[in-house]
């Protein structure tokens, strides 16, 4: 009962692999927010931990969307 199987180690691995990558975005988008002056920067770092891509897109919209602007 104690003993963790093949797909018990699989999934694990899985979902570290999946965490880690949204830890990572997460890294990326406080980074670039920060270094384009918002103030917003932990906000969306937070919601991009809680969120994933649900957060992710909109900053990617808001993100050109700024740069696009006169």
């Amino acid at each position: 009962m104690g003993a963790i199987g093949l797909e018990g180690i699989r999934s694990a691995v899985y979902y570290a692999a999946i965490y880690g990558v949204t830890v990572l975005v997460a890294i990326w988008i406080y980074r670039d927010a920060r270094s384009r002056g918002s103030r917003f920067a932990p906000v969306w770092a937070l919601a991009t931990l809680v969120f994933t891509i649900a957060a992710v897109l909109p900053y990617l919209y808001f993100r050109w969307r700024a740069r696009s602007a006169p």
